[in-house]
């Protein structure tokens, strides 16, 4: 059975890749069997990719909130961007919740020239330069250019360090490249020959975005299933970029502040509720 992609062109659709795609966003084997077999049950011919998403979003919403957030991340995302919101603001919010001291859009002096930092994250051992990359469709990879010239800007900057008097800077300086797309073999290659740190989709193996994303539960207010454009418009106004940002709110709350309407508004928090406050 062809479906068609989200940029138009067509591929076979590929059960054993979509079932494993349930499966890693935790749902059991009993449940990821289950929506799998109601999903091909519902193919036609020339179906998109999108509808065969927003179905499966239907089928894990009604059976586990917390897996059907994770199944949409990616897509989450990728929304971040048309809602308004900077990708570099969430990528310092995830760093903050993994410990890090950070500061976002800082000037740092390069031997030959000055350079603007997306995110600098600080621990006690290491200052890490962030250069966020965000693109808007996942299907794009980042290809050796953006690495390499991420790389030529932190030896730069490390060159501007020799003149400095805090030795314990220059020498806990890393460079991270943080996208929500998936990386070219070349550019993995290049950035292990350079030690440029890379955080994209599904690299490396452990450790990755997604990783990063799920182990500290710092999900995008985009991904709450029952969110609609409307409602990320809302909260992209008040600078609402997580999810977690909505528990002070109660239902009436939401409706009254942002206009939402009540059945919405009960869903997300709903969802919320499931996501932070029930017990695992």
């Amino acid at each position: 059975m062809e479906v068609i992609k989200s940029g138009g062109e067509t591929e076979v659709f590929n059960a054993d890749k979509f079932c494993s795609s349930v499966r890693s966003a935790g749902a059991s084997e009993d449940t990821a069997q289950n929506i799998c077999t109601v999903i091909q049950e519902k193919l036609t011919p020339g179906v998109t990719t999108t509808k065969i998403f927003r179905e499966a979003m239907r089928q894990l919403v009604d059976q586990d909130v917390t897996v059907a957030t994770n199944y949409g991340l990616r897509r989450a995302i990728d929304a971040l961007g048309p809602a308004g919101f900077l990708f570099e603001q969430y990528v310092e919010a995830l760093m903050q919740a993994h410990g890090y001291e950070t500061q976002r859009n800082v000037m740092m002096q390069g031997q030959c020239v000055d350079h603007e930092i997306d995110v600098i994250a600080r621990s006690k051992n290491k200052t890490i330069l962030i250069e966020a990359k965000y693109k808007n469709q996942h299907n794009f990879k980042t290809h050796l250019d953006v690495v390499m010239y991420a790389d030529s800007r932190f030896m730069d900057i490390q060159r501007g360090q020799e003149k400095s008097k805090d030795k314990k800077l220059k020498d806990s300086l890393l460079i991270w490249l943080v996208t929500n797309t998936k990386f070219t073999d070349k550019a993995q290659k290049y950035a292990g020959c350079r030690d440029v740190h890379l955080r994209g989709w599904g690299y490396p193996k452990t450790g990755n975005l997604e990783d990063m994303i799920i182990s500290k539960k710092v999900y995008p207010i985009t991904a709450l299933p029952s969110i609609s454009h409307f409602e990320r418009e809302q909260f992209a106004k008040k600078n609402m970029i997580l999810a977690q940002d909505l528990l002070p709110y109660t239902p009436e709350q939401l409706t009254h502040d942002f206009g939402i309407p009540p059945e919405i508004a009960t869903k997300l928090r709903s969802e919320v509720d499931v996501l932070f406050l029930e017990k695992e």
